[in-house]
């Protein structure tokens, strides 16, 4: 997908080289790029991922999101004020909006989640309705069960994930949101 329209105009970003560098996958561990993805670069509670940049370049990343210009020649950079937002919002855009086509309860507290989410997803599911859950104990789409890695999966794998659902013809999703998930924008774009 082209960069311009993974950038939404509701937030500033400022780019330093093309709009029109094609994207190939999306990125929040360096050790993970693919030539040709945007690697996001996040600060976390112990590792910045803008110590990651040069390394991302490296392996072919073609786009750095940044909180600031860094002096690495090659990728296009995307400088914007949060890099956490920024991925929410340019992954749900990479995805084309999964969120769009299906109808989405997200259910968050501090306990009952996984039993809220998963009496939902049931009540659904027995008036003949096919769903998805996305949860602590596992991801379904439809009858299918994957493993879960997260309460909340990061924004890119929760916007994969609802574009698969959303393809498999998933009409309703039961998900845990925790308020480290709402804190950290896995969920914004929903």
């Amino acid at each position: 997908m082209e960069l311009s329209r993974m950038l939404p105009n509701a937030w500033a970003s400022r780019v330093r080289g093309s709009h029109q560098v094609s994207v190939a996958g999306l990125a929040y561990d360096s050790r993970k790029i693919q030539p040709g993805d945007a690697f996001f670069c996040i600060r976390g509670l112990k590792l910045d991922g803008h110590a990651f940049a040069v390394e991302a370049a490296a392996r072919g990343a073609a786009v750095l999101v940044v909180d600031h210009e860094l002096e690495i020649p090659g990728p296009t950079q995307v400088v914007v004020e949060d890099t956490r937002e920024a991925m929410a919002l340019m992954s749900a855009a990479y995805y084309g909006y999964p969120s769009r086509q299906l109808g989405l309860i997200g259910v968050t507290g501090t306990n009952g989640k996984t039993t809220t989410t998963h009496i939902i997803e049931s009540v659904f599911a027995e008036t003949g309705v096919k769903t998805g859950l996305i949860g602590t104990v596992f991801n379904k789409v439809g009858d299918q069960i994957e493993e879960s890695q997260r309460t909340t999966p990061e924004s890119p794998d929760l916007q994969r994930l609802l574009r698969e659902m959303a393809g498999a013809g998933v009409s309703w999703v039961s998900m845990e949101v925790s308020s480290h998930a709402l804190d950290l924008h896995r969920v914004t774009g929903c």
